[in-house]
């Protein structure tokens, strides 16, 4: 039996230790993101909470609703294998297709399976004819025809609509409020990562992308190239402002990003994704930067032909790869980008550990010297067949121990050249619209109110407009 106070001397011990990890862990994201070589490369493991769902024999369905049932499954998994940052997520967001908000909404965008998979299926928001009515007014075409098509409730009285809304966005905090406990005592108790500063990291989309996911869909896209090609560029210019300030992060720090998915680029020809695609995402990335943001973007598919295309993003840009040789895209984006991504999930679900990690050194071999790679995935989880336990817990710890630098301290690649861009203000004029708030007109409307409340004005306008951006992602 332990003597009297040895068991709270051990308490504290261990807790010391926690704090001396965590610290590691956030000087080594530090000096990472800020072009200097840390102590090792961190490493984050994830697992989505349905693929623990399948491994308890759940419905997929179920712990939509109550995502608490996982809490236990959750602190046992966190126990059996390393990760930097916490393996779990905080719960059901829009971002994450929280079905009870999307029921409540009539949702044609995003429809939960029978499996519970939240799924998008090819719908057409915007019709060819309302080009446009894009083009001369984004925020009339988005809120007054895009999102009640997509969203039937807000096709129905404006009372119902703000009541099913108000219901919806309830839901969703009720179920992230039942999640966010055990990811808060899981942090503590292993001194996870606790990420970028609040408010500098935030999500966007290409504007060509928002287009043919949500309003044209991938098949009528496609044609508008051929038919409507002039629109289609004046229609991602017009939406330039929208996706610039969806994605502007409140508090800017080199260890926040805008991250974006990118979708279309590998199903078009070269010459139509320099020309139509990428001109306005450029334009949005260098602004980013010559505000002090850095963009993450996940390069969907392969992008092997078009790595001569990107170089012209702003330097330390974040490029997340699904496919292609490590070598040459180490070759050709290593000296200027963070790379991430690119390790086969399929080795932590179905290879023998051997295997896994005979090919995570390959991987590592390569990526490692000189610096500027982040560990990290081809593919997020999806079902349960995709991580086996002993495998995942072989590679953290294969990572951690592997993945050291002998040369800590030293800068690598090329710093970000956020000094290099000039800030261009007519990118953060967003549309007169009734839809957006406008402080000039209310201030008018309303003189007692004092010209302090004008930033607490503006951010709940910006809030606002995310959350419905939000819809369309």
């Amino acid at each position: 039996m332990p003597a009297k106070g040895e068991g709270d001397l051990r308490a504290r011990m261990m807790k010391e230790e926690v704090k001396l990890l965590q610290d590691e862990r956030i000087q080594n994201y530090k000096d990472f993101y800020n072009n200097i070589i840390p102590k090792r490369m961190p490493i984050g493991l994830s697992i989505p909470d349905r693929v623990i769902a399948a491994r308890l024999g759940l419905s997929g369905i179920d712990i939509h609703y109550s995502p608490s049932v996982l809490d236990d499954e959750k602190r046992k998994l966190a126990s059996m294998f390393y990760s930097d940052t916490n393996p779990f997520s905080a719960g059901a967001t829009i971002l994450s297709r929280g079905p009870g908000f999307f029921n409540l909404m009539k949702s044609q965008s995003f429809v939960m399976a029978q499996n519970g998979f939240m799924q998008h299926p090819e719908v057409i928001g915007m019709h060819a004819d309302e080009y446009q009515q894009l083009i001369d007014d984004p925020m009339s075409l988005l809120y007054d025809v895009v999102i009640p098509r997509q969203y039937k409730t807000f096709g129905m009285n404006a009372a119902a609509a703000v009541n099913y809304f108000n219901m919806g966005m309830a839901w969703l905090r009720t179920v992230t409020e039942e999640a966010a406990p055990v990811v808060r005592e899981l942090n503590e108790e292993y001194g996870y990562w606790p990420g970028a500063p609040r408010g500098s990291s935030t999500g966007s989309v290409a504007p060509f992308d928002f287009i043919a996911d949500q309003l044209r869909s991938f098949s009528e896209i496609s044609k508008d190239i051929r038919r409507n090609r002039q629109q289609v560029i004046e229609a991602c210019d017009a939406l330039v402002p929208l996706m610039f300030d969806w994605g502007m992060p409140t508090a800017p720090d080199r260890q926040g990003k805008v991250g974006i998915p990118l979708h279309m680029p590998t199903f078009m020809r070269e010459k139509d994704f320099s020309e139509l695609w990428m001109p306005s995402f450029l334009r949005l990335a260098e602004q980013w930067a010559a505000r002090g943001v850095r963009t993450r973007i996940f390069c969907e598919d392969d992008w092997t032909r078009l790595l001569d295309s990107i170089q012209d993003m702003p330097y330390n840009s974040e490029l997340q790869f699904e496919y292609g040789d490590f070598q040459t895209i180490k070759d050709k984006i290593g000296p200027k980008y963070i790379i991430t991504g690119m390790f086969p999930l399929h080795y932590v679900g179905r290879a023998t550990v051997e295997e896994m990690l005979d090919k995570a050194k390959e991987m590592l071999d390569i990526m490692l010297p000189g610096g500027g790679y982040l560990w990290g995935f081809d593919k997020g989880p999806l079902v349960a067949g995709d991580i086996n336990i002993d495998n995942y817990a072989a590679l953290g710890e294969f990572v951690r121990d592997y993945a050291v630098y002998d040369n800590a301290g030293e800068t690598y690649g090329q710093p970000t050249n956020f000094e290099n861009y000039t800030i261009d203000p007519s990118i953060e004029v967003l549309p007169d619209s009734p839809y957006i708030f406008n402080w000039d007109r209310f201030k008018k409307e309303y003189p007692l109110v004092p010209d302090s409340a004008e930033k607490q004005f503006k951010l709940l306008q910006k809030a606002q407009l995310d959350t419905m951006l939000q819809l369309l992602r």
